[in-house]
């Protein structure tokens, strides 16, 4: 491994200080709709005192929003320098952080980022007591489903082509499809768009997160299709059978995921598959100085925080094994995501 001089530790320091701001401005203009705005605006682009105004927000700190985010090559001015300059937002950036359907969406990753570490007033207090954080605030859960929208696309735009016997039972008639701890219902209603004839559930423990999914199931006019009732994984699971049993980056928080993924795949009909998405910490060092390592060990000292903790594969692995299951299936995505899957012989 070469050895970095001052200056080269220096340069990667200083990196990393203006990362964090550049993260700062990401959220804000997320969090604001200010990129929102600057997207939907016409080809000339917005003044600062025009943002403001769309945004609801103040023009002074508007104003020093904009010019730092053309600093950081965020947006773009057609006169730089300029009172009267018009900003503007890249088309390509924009399709990174705004697009909610993309399998590149990152908009949700910096709302969470920024968003969780907005309840690190404890965190000195954990690392001197080992006392995880057992309440978030109520924006977190917000955050979390953003960013978990993007581990939907993944699914449906990466994983789904490579699974071509799960699509063709999915759109069999009368086929059903359950998901565990299923949150806002987001993948419930991405999957009710992709497969029309599908029967959907969702369960969660979690009220206001029920309460959320059912209100989109009503406005999309879909609570005839999809049923989300509340429980606990581990023993409340609905009977099914079911074509498929989906668990999306929860298990690993789960107190019980030997018996939550046992339970899952009693529930999975012959010919069916129990499939587990999550992000895991790299089994082996040699990725950890990556930056898919680099990020993931990120949000593990979030994980821990909070009294819970990330997986390796292995680990994965593992737990499908004491379930009674079998070693599953590994599928890498290109998004840096890992699927587990289980076929039932039909």
């Amino acid at each position: 491994m070469r050895t970095m001089s001052v200056d080269d530790r220096f340069e990667d320091l200083l990196d990393a200080l203006a990362g964090f701001y550049r993260s700062w401005l990401i959220y804000l203009g997320l969090e604001l709709g200010l990129m929102r705005q600057l997207h939907d605006a016409t080809s000339g682009g917005l003044t600062t005192d025009e943002l403001a105004q769309r945004s609801g927000c103040a023009r002074v700190p508007v104003q020093g929003w904009c010019r730092a985010a053309y600093a950081y090559n965020l947006l773009e001015a057609n006169q730089p320098g300029s009172e009267s300059a018009r900003f503007s937002i890249d088309a390509e950036l924009a399709a990174v952080l705004l697009d909610e359907e993309r399998p590149e969406y990152l908009g949700g990753q910096f709302l969470f980022t920024v968003g969780a570490s907005q309840d690190y007033g404890r965190m000195l207090d954990f690392f001197r007591t080992g006392e995880p954080l057992r309440q978030r605030s109520a924006s977190f859960h917000r955050f979390v489903e953003k960013l978990n929208t993007q581990d939907i696309a993944v699914f449906f735009e990466q994983a789904l082509p490579e699974l071509t016997e799960l699509r063709q039972r999915l759109q069999r008639a009368g086929a059903a499809a359950l998901d565990v701890a299923c949150g806002g219902g987001l993948w419930l209603l991405a999957a009710a768009r992709t497969f029309p004839e599908l029967r959907l559930q969702g369960l969660d423990f979690e009220p206001e997160l029920i309460e959320r999914a059912q209100g989109r199931l009503a406005e999309a006019g879909l609570s005839d299709r999809i049923m989300i009732e509340p429980g606990d994984p581990s023993r409340d699971l609905p009977a099914g059978p079911f074509a498929l049993v989906y668990i999306q980056d929860i298990l690993h928080e789960l107190p019980e995921p030997t018996v939550v993924l046992g339970s899952a795949w009693s529930r999975v009909e012959p010919g069916g598959m129990l499939v587990v998405l999550d992000w895991c910490i790299p089994d082996d060092w040699i990725e950890y100085r990556t930056p898919f390592g680099e990020l993931i060990w990120g949000y593990q000292l979030d994980e821990l925080y909070q009294g819970t903790s990330l997986l390796t594969r292995s680990e994965f692995k593992r737990l499908f094994e004491k379930a009674g299951i079998g070693t599953p299936e590994l599928l890498e995505l290109e998004a840096g995501a890992s699927l587990f899957l289980a076929r039932r012989e039909g």
